[in-house]
């Protein structure tokens, strides 16, 4: 029997383990970043090692000893690095994708095996859905063709790459003066990628924030 060992901690990640999860011995979860290490890996023992919806540098120790895959929400090699989706979304973006790839030594790099597009247009909690679904029918696919010899990897076009730093928290406000600089079009995007449990936009006003949590525009 194989053994296929998830590291998630985002709630759509965590739907993904769990609409794939049907042996406890097959599958396990781990949330908990201090858990990734070589030790408790190796007592594991796992044929295959999951990170989606990870945020944490996985040690080098544990990717020359294991197949990792990772999963990436964005058309790989474009828009690697932190904060994918919310980067494509401020950056006007209509579609995306899932990306399933074999993780190497430096982010976002490695070799592809699944990527499918998916719509960015709604508010965040429809994107994230459609993520999870396409997310799920990659993974389903991916062990299926592991446990039947069957997967192939291709490699990136690194010429294509595009790399984006992770938002702070500080870029979820708006200043007076982004009125000025930016269209309609910008505040509307900002506000609807900006919803729990990422930092909701706001505004800072006489009496405290006021948060945004749902704009139109015309």
């Amino acid at each position: 029997m194989k053994r296929f060992l998830f590291f998630a901690y985002r709630e759509w990640a965590i739907n993904i383990f769990n609409r794939i999860s049907n042996d406890e011995d097959e599958f396990l979860l781990i949330t908990n970043k201090n858990s990734c290490t070589k030790n408790l890996i190796t007592t594991i023992n796992p044929d295959i090692i999951f990170f989606y919806g990870w945020s944490w540098i996985v040690p080098n120790s544990i990717i020359d000893n294991y197949t990792c895959l990772c999963i990436h929400p964005s058309p790989l090699p474009k828009y690697r690095g932190g904060s994918p989706l919310h980067n494509q979304i401020i950056a006007g973006e209509k579609n995306s994708a899932m990306t399933i790839f074999k993780m190497d030594y430096t982010l976002d790099t490695g070799p592809i095996y699944y990527q499918e597009s998916f719509s960015l247009d709604g508010y965040l909690d429809t994107i994230l859905s459609n993520m999870e679904l396409i997310g799920y029918k990659g993974t389903l696919k991916f062990i299926f063709d592991y446990k039947n010899n069957s997967v192939v990897f291709k490699e990136q076009d690194h010429k294509r790459a595009t790399i984006y730093k992770r938002r702070t928290p500080k870029e979820s406000e708006i200043i007076p003066n982004d009125f000025y600089i930016f269209d309609a079009k910008y505040f509307f995007n900002k506000v609807r990628m900006l919803q729990s449990p990422y930092p909701e936009c706001y505004i800072h006003c006489k009496t405290g924030k006021l948060i945004l949590k749902e704009v139109a525009y015309e």
